[in-house]
Formats: structure tokens, sequence, C-alpha cells
């Protein structure tokens, strides 16, 4: 928590907008205005801007029984704080829109539109996102008066996708069902000869309806519902899920359960970043290199299996701390596997960096523009590859980031330089993902020097109604965060998730364009996105 920014940007924002604010207050590293609907956007407009925040989520709420209206929250991050700019719609169903101002929010307004029925006004995009064309009007799946029993009668319509005119251009749709084992999702290219000149996704054909599920759940049945939003981001998510909740509840983990939960949420780092190296390799034409790479992560899942009975780490984590132990054996057998893994993957990536057609096959490839990336709000390796430097686990620290985060003026002089050097292709990428398994193996064996303590701190029976917190976590692919609103009797009341993925599928529309469509698996495994992640 830093007071100190917390109260300078309070300042700095009443001193131009105080008579449009009703209300401020904290809560640890939050800072909350309530400001009137009609100055929101020039408000967002002035943090952004002038304080240089990224938007980092849009959050509504049904909250017509205890406001009288929906309540929107615009959250910016800023240094090691978070910002919710709050208003209420009162008695109506709009919202004015800010894409014009902030490009990053154009789908959290079409995701309100379609999950509560408010109308972003000045939003020049309409089409539905999250409810397809099949879903039928003015039925809301996260308003209040809606059952999670409801069955939605299906009604015929078209989607409206953006047509490419002129002589030449060809479209070529490639899905929703791929042949691959993977989720469905639809990319529509408009090509020229060979070049791609537009990209169309559309996603949510798997949209689970996490969110509307967790209000019919308690505390801890929402945390296993957490991990499975993505299976392979299962630590992120509920690390970021149980903080939330730790700070409506004002505890603090054991030093040892936030050395655990560090180490178990590095090698799920690990694991998915030799995973997705692996991919690219394949995709790359470079089979022995794949073949190498998923020998490796065969190994840490086996380890993962072994330290927590699950492969992809279901189960660690618990609200207050961690089920999971690491026993001296376990570190033994920690070390001893990551000093295989480490020795290994130097060899391969090596191999890799050595193979010039391999290389070149990555260079250039998929390539973002820097200003696109920042408009666009990404998160993870997608920012930092074009040297964008947002890193929750130094930005906001949690679990035992906090020990790992001293670099001296040399380091950060350097590692201002490796940034500003970046490209934002697919080989920026592949290094990026490199550099982080390494640093992820440093991280782990420096967690492992634990405490003599317990491994949770008990949550009090009764949490106040209403109260609300942001969680947050970077997973392999970026910051995710979980907002709790706490309802009567230890319920949810509302639960907002943004993973990294929401804010990183955009993103590949511009990083094709210009390649050609074979380029296309590499561009996309590359970025590492996934459909379950986003389609929540």
């Amino acid at each position: 928590m830093n007071n100190t920014n917390l109260e300078n940007y309070a300042k700095e924002i009443a001193s131009k907008f105080s008579s449009k604010i009703a209300k401020t207050w904290q809560n640890n590293d939050e800072l909350h205005l309530n400001v009137e609907l009609d100055a929101m956007p020039k408000i967002c407009d002035y943090v952004y801007k002038n304080l240089n925040a990224r938007l980092a989520t849009i959050i509504c709420s049904d909250e017509r029984k205890n406001i009288g209206g929906f309540a929107i929250r615009y959250v910016f991050e800023k240094d090691n704080v978070f910002i919710f700019i709050i208003v209420s719609t009162g008695q109506g169903f709009a919202f004015p829109s800010i894409i014009s101002h902030i490009p990053a929010a154009a789908l959290y307004e079409r995701e309100i539109k379609d999950m509560f029925g408010l109308v972003p006004t000045g939003n020049p995009d309409m089409r539905p996102l999250v409810l397809h064309e099949h879903w039928p009007d003015e039925v809301f799946p996260l308003r209040k008066e809606f059952e999670l029993e409801t069955k939605a009668k299906r009604q015929e319509k078209e989607y409206q996708f953006l047509r490419v005119q002129g002589e030449g251009i060809c479209e070529i749709p490639v899905g929703p069902v791929h042949a691959g084992i993977i989720e469905p999702g639809h990319f529509r290219f408009s090509i020229l000869g060979e070049n791609i000149v537009n990209l169309e996704t559309r996603l949510f054909y798997t949209h689970k309806g996490i969110e509307k599920l967790a209000e019919s759940m308690r505390l801890d049945e929402a945390l296993l519902l957490s991990e499975r939003i993505a299976g392979d981001e299962s630590v992120a998510n509920s690390s970021a899920f149980c903080q939330a909740i730790e700070k409506i509840a004002q505890i603090e983990i054991p030093k040892r359960a936030k050395k655990i939960r560090t180490v178990f949420a590095e090698l799920e780092r690990i694991y998915n970043h030799v995973g997705t190296l692996a991919g690219i390799s394949t995709d790359a034409s470079f089979p022995f290199g794949a073949a190498r790479l998923n020998i490796l992560k065969e190994k840490l899942m086996q380890l993962n299996e072994y330290l927590s009975g699950s492969r992809i780490l279901f189960g660690v984590n618990r609200i207050g701390g961690v089920r999971c132990d690491i026993t001296d054996e376990n570190k033994k057998l920690i070390l001893e596997t990551l000093s295989q893994v480490s020795d290994d993957f130097d060899k391969v990536t090596i191999l890799l960096k050595s193979k010039s057609s391999f290389m070149d096959r990555l260079r250039g490839t998929g390539a973002i523009q820097k200003k696109i990336a920042h408009d666009l709000g990404t998160v993870g390796i997608v920012a930092r590859c074009v040297g964008i430097d947002v890193d929750a686990r130094r930005d906001h620290p949690y679990g035992s980031y906090y020990l790992h985060n001293h670099k001296t003026p040399q380091e950060l002089v350097q590692h201002q330089i490796e940034m500003e050097k970046r490209t934002g292709d697919a080989l920026a990428r592949f290094e990026i993902r490199v550099h982080e398994v390494q640093d992820s193996l440093d991280i782990i064996r420096e967690s492992l020097d634990l405490e003599d303590d317990s491994l949770f701190t008990s949550v009090p029976e009764n949490l106040e109604p209403f109260r609300s917190a942001l969680g947050w976590a970077e997973s392999h692919r970026g910051q995710t965060l979980h907002w709790v609103m706490i309802g009567e009797n230890n319920s949810i009341f509302r639960y907002k998730v943004r993973t990294a993925s929401f804010c990183n599928w955009p993103v590949i529309e511009q990083a094709v364009l210009n390649d050609i469509v074979p380029d296309f698996p590499l561009v996309n495994k590359s970025l590492d996105l996934s459909y379950s992640g986003n389609d929540l």
C-alpha cells in the first residue's frame, strides 16, 4: 500500500473536478471516487492522459436495490495503485462512451451492453460481443432478475461482419471449429493476393457464465470456479480471487503461504512458457525443437502432480493461504527437477537460436506497433514485446514477489535499454519467454527458503455485506484481475473477472496485417491467447 501516491492522485483529481466528485475513499491500494455521470468522460480522460494511467478494466454491477441504479467502475492503474472512477446510471439505461479518448474501453462497453442492457452512447459499434446473434433481445444475463436456470429462447439473426471492398479482395473464413484440438473461434480474413489486409475475430462461442454462476455460490465454491476459468491459469486466477477476499476480510496470509503461492505461480508460468515455445517451434517447422521442449514440459507437469496432485495445479490455493505444503523432500525434488530442466532448456534454446531458418521465420512476423498495443491496453508479454514495461509481480507486488524486485541502478538502466530495443514481432515474444523461464527458475529457488509458519489464516465467518475489493496476479499471459463484492451471509453479490486474454485478443487483428495467411498460426501461437480465459 502506498498512501502517498493515493493521496497525491486524489488531490490532483479533486483540484480539477472537485464539484463533480461526490465522495472519495481508500481501500488499501485502491482510490475510489464517486463522480457525476455526465462528468465521467472528462475525468477518465484526465486520469488516462494527464496522469498517464492505464485502463485496467471496467466493472458494471446491478445495484438497483442498493443505490437505485447500475454502478459502473472505471479502473485505472498508475504506479502501484488502482484508481476507481465510479458512476451510477440512476433510473436510466445508458452511459456515455469513452472510446473516442480511450480505445481500450471498446470491448468493455460492448460487454456491458450485452450483459446488462446499458447502451454506451457514442460508441459506433453496437454489435453483440459476448451474446451471439441467436440470443433473444431484452434478455440480459447479469441483471439480478435473470435466474440462473433461465432457458433463453433462440432467435434467428445474422452477425454483421465488416466487409472490405475493392478489386481483388477475397475473404477466407476460418473456424469456428478448427482441425486442431482447440476451442472454437472464428477468424475472417480479407486478403489481397497473399497479403492479409484485414482480420476480424469472433469469439465467445463457449461462454460459460462464470460471473453469473458465482452469484449462487459460497466463497469456497467460487474459489474452485476461479481455478477453472482457464485450466492453464489455475494458480493465477485462484490467487487473484483469494487476494480479493483476503482484502475484504482484512487478513494477512502467513509468510510461508506467500512464498508457496509464489513457487506454484512460477511453476505454472514455466510449464506454460515452455509449452508455448514448443508450439512456436512446431509452427516454424522445426519439430525437433518442439519435441525437446515438450519433453521438458512433461517433466514439469509431472512435478506439478507430485507436489499438488494435479498436473495443472488445481487445489493449491485456499482463501487465507494455501492447501499444499512444500516439505524438505519436496524442496529437494523441485531443485533437482529444475536443475535438469534448466540445463536442457539452455541447450535447446541455444540450438533454436543457432538455426537461421528458425530465427528468420520469426523475425518480422506478427509485428505489433507500440502505439497500437498501448491504445488497446495490452498486458503481459504482448505488451512487453513492444517495450511497454508492465508486470503485476513488480508493479503491484503480491505473494513474496516484493523480495525479488530489487535491481541495482545499472541493472535498471540496462533493463530500460532492452525494453526500448524490442520490436514487437514473434521473435521478440520468443526471446522474452526464454528470458522469463530463466527468471522464474531463479525466483523459485529464492522462494524455497520457507519460514516455519502456518499455511493459512482463518477467514471471519461473517464478512460485511457489499464490501468489495480487487485482486490480481500475473499469469504467463499477463495481468489478471478479479473484483468481488460480497453479498449477505458470505455470498457473492458480483464477481467480475478480466483475464489477460480479454485485453490481448484484439491485438491479433493488427499483428497479422501485411503478413500472409500461412503466418497466422505462428502469430497466434506466439501471442498465446486463450479462448477459455476470454469466454467467461
